[in-house]
């Protein structure tokens, strides 16, 4: 049984009394609070479950949910949320949490969840996913063939594959680019990994779309990618 727990949590004092808490109940938790917070966690710790504050800054419970379904489809994900509407719950769980907790939670109660939820974890079906890993510097194929990266194109495919529909240029901007160049350089210095990622892929696709542009916006991919 797994018990590592990373809590999304705005609210200092109400995320540092449920640390205190879950840790006292003998889980491995990391307190951060926002979906920015957690995908530079995510780089080097990958939880068991993933608690998420619904009414988060910048990026709401739900839009990160979605996305972490999607990139980690085997975490457990619970939602803490002020709505109690069941339009709300619906949402919650439609956006791929496991579990929708209404606040004020009763720490007990959250324990009690998680304790259950990661006793019935179980490794998704990943025949047909491609999964990247982030300390080995490499992609795996469904048919088990290894494609080798570097740490851009390693970085690329992982803000890719987070991403969820859309990886726009303002964000690529701030990953890979240098704020002493002009951003028409920054556009291209990206636009060079983007294609020798692609290069790296297409063998392996059947003719298959991969990476694709949106004009004006970003960058979609096309491949179901679980990050390790």
């Amino acid at each position: 049984m797994g018990n590592s727990i990373i809590l999304v949590e705005d609210n200092i004092a109400l995320r540092e009394a449920l640390e205190d808490h879950l840790l006292s109940a003998g889980f491995d938790v990391r307190g951060l609070g926002d979906g920015h917070e957690l995908n530079i966690e995510l780089q080097s710790f990958k939880p068991d479950v993933v608690v998420l504050d619904l009414n988060l800054p910048e990026e709401d419970g739900l839009s990160i949910s979605k996305r972490l379904r999607k990139a980690y489809p085997g975490i457990g994900i619970v939602m803490l949320t002020a709505r109690v509407r069941s339009i709300d719950r619906h949402e919650g769980y439609d956006s791929g949490a496991d579990v929708y907790l209404t606040k004020p939670v009763k720490p007990d109660e959250l324990t009690t969840v998680l304790q259950t939820l990661c006793k019935r974890i179980t490794p998704p079906d990943t025949q047909s996913t491609w999964k990247l890993s982030m300390n080995s510097l490499q992609l795996t194929t469904p048919s088990s063939e290894i494609i080798k990266l570097t740490v851009s194109e390693t970085n690329l495919v992982y803000e890719l594959a987070l991403s969820g529909e859309l990886l726009n240029m303002s964000r690529l901007i701030e990953v890979f680019g240098d704020i002493d160049l002009e951003e028409n350089t920054n556009k291209l210095r990206i636009e060079q990994i983007i294609s020798r990622v692609r290069k790296k892929i297409e063998p392996f696709l059947d003719g298959k779309p991969g990476i694709k542009a949106v004009t004006r916006m970003g960058y979609k991919l096309f491949l179901p990618i679980s990050i390790e």
